[in-house]
């Protein structure tokens, strides 16, 4: 009997694809049997498993540029727009085939066999070639924006990232708006407009943007992805945010360079009492170093060159991050991944267990994760983390506002280190403005600092849990120099102008 069952079996698969090569056949369309066939990973993943089983389609084949695909509906109405979408984000053409259904299945289960959960990250490279004119037609900022409405659709991404990437701009935004786009690039802190182009391009640019970030093509809430580039000998990892608007979706891109080289805090634009006080801080064995201030005002750099200088064979140092903005060579760097429920709180009690010497929570969001790292820097651990508050004072409130015992404050931080950003004086044009400076007479950026160690006095405060505008007076009375006061410096030296220290400090 089961002899006789296998039979029908394969009779009826046998008349399924004769059924679908003459159907095939009538609709004009390639016919093709996906079982069996030696279906490459990475053609199967052009489409996403779940955009593929929405569609009902499946990739099978690479030919230079063309992708062929299969279906059992070659007129659903989700096909069209799924594959328009890809063609403009992937510069491939896709060709339409049709199969059976079983054979359709087949090509579905594929997925779960050949494609890995995580998708490989996507890399781009420009090619030497386009690098050569880039680098020979792009000298100046009024070049690339010249440049930038010239190219056709295909090149235009590749040159917005290799201008990023020769300005040294931290961040790209693409906006949408009533009758165009814009692109803006952040340099030294401060948005510059590159371009404004017209939406068909938009469409095709976020097209191409959301498929390298691994992102849903045919999803408008917000998204969050990454991929690398590789322009101008530059390997850089773009982390994308997507956010709906109404005029579409609006793109930020941060540029986070691979091969970053750190440099030490004094060329960061630390002053020597600073410098003092955190040597002192991060030569005991144990303790919290908090860095406090607002988003992009460089916390995470500077805590970066004080892992450098504790970066030793002697030392264990484990950090939490989110993302890892650099690599550490000799550090265990731990990726905080909140969409799979690792929490900072979690890698933090994971990472007390392995017993390192220095550990660095990239930030301190709430009472139970300060607790942990707080009672982790009492006992034995020299603890790194930042903090959102606007000054150093305030971050002893910040955390008492949290529910932070006294005992735990007063006993446990070495150092509170608050800071800004503030632009540089274009040295070559004396600060007058220039094509080299986008004639902002600005070019790089430097810190300005506050420097807090809990002295007796300011321990006696967080017991008595005082006001902030108390615990400001006292630092300044016991000879803490402002972020103000430092930035003022700085202008007597000629390094800033007082208008740039007045945009930050400003509350």
């Amino acid at each position: 009997m089961p002899d006789i069952d296998l039979t029908l079996q394969q009779f009826a698969r046998e008349d399924e694809e004769r059924h679908a090569k003459e159907i095939a056949q009538k609709l004009k369309l390639p016919y093709i049997n996906l079982v069996g066939y030696p279906v490459a990973p990475e053609v199967l993943a052009i489409i996403p498993e779940e955009q593929a089983r929405r569609a009902g389609v499946v990739s099978y084949l690479r030919a230079g540029n063309v992708i062929k695909v299969a279906t059992t509906d070659p007129q659903s109405p989700a096909i069209k727009p799924l594959l328009e979408q890809l063609q403009a984000a992937s510069h491939n053409e896709f060709v339409i085939a049709y199969c059976s259904k079983t054979s359709l299945l087949y090509g579905l289960h594929l997925y779960k066999i050949l494609v890995p959960e995580t998708p490989k990250e996507e890399k781009v490279e420009v090619t030497k070639e386009k690098e050569a004119n880039f680098e020979e037609e792009i000298k100046t900022f009024e070049d690339l924006k010249e440049k930038i409405t010239q190219v056709s659709t295909t090149e235009l991404l590749d040159l917005v990232f290799a201008g990023a990437v020769k300005n040294d701009a931290s961040d790209i935004h693409i906006e949408p708006e009533e009758k165009n786009f814009r692109i803006r690039f952040r340099i030294d802190g401060v948005l510059h407009s590159v371009a404004t182009l017209p939406p068909s391009t938009f469409k095709q640019i976020l097209s191409r943007i959301k498929y390298l970030a691994k992102l849903k093509l045919d999803v408008t809430h917000p998204q969050d992805g990454r991929f690398e580039i590789q322009v101008l000998k530059e390997t850089v990892d773009i982390r994308v945010a997507t956010l709906p608007t109404s005029y579409g979706e609006a793109v930020v891109m941060r540029l986070l360079p691979k091969n970053k080289k750190f440099t030490d805090l004094e060329t960061l634009g630390f002053n020597k009492s600073a410098l003092a006080l955190i040597d002192e801080a991060i030569s005991k064995p144990q303790g919290m170093i908090l860095n406090t201030g607002p988003t992009g005002s460089g916390k995470t750099t500077t805590l970066y060159a004080i892992l450098q200088k504790l970066n030793t064979t002697e030392r264990k140092i484990i950090t939490l991050e989110n993302p890892i903005e650099y690599r550490l060579q000799g550090v265990e760097q731990i990726q905080i991944d909140l969409d799979n429920k690792t929490s900072f709180l979690d890698a933090l009690k994971g990472s007390l267990r392995q017993n390192p010497d220095t550990l660095m929570v990239g930030e301190i969001r709430d009472e139970e994760t300060a607790n942990i790292a707080l009672q982790a820097a009492m006992t034995g651990h020299l603890v790194l983390s930042t903090l959102h508050t606007n000054n150093a004072p305030a971050s002893l409130a910040r955390l008492s506002e949290m529910g932070i015992e006294p005992y735990l404050l007063a006993g446990s931080i070495n150092l509170i280190i608050a800071q800004r950003l503030v632009r540089t004086l274009h040295k070559e044009c004396g600060g007058k403005g220039c094509q080299i400076c986008q004639n902002t007479g600005f070019k790089g950026r430097t810190a300005i600092v506050e420097v807090l160690v809990p002295s007796k006095e300011i321990e006696e405060l967080i017991y008595k849990k005082a006001p902030l505008r108390t615990f400001e007076e006292t630092a300044h009375k016991l000879g803490m120099k402002t972020m103000y006061e430092d930035g003022m410096e700085k202008v007597a030296a000629g390094i800033t102008t007082q208008s740039e220290i007045e945009r930050v400090t400003k509350e």
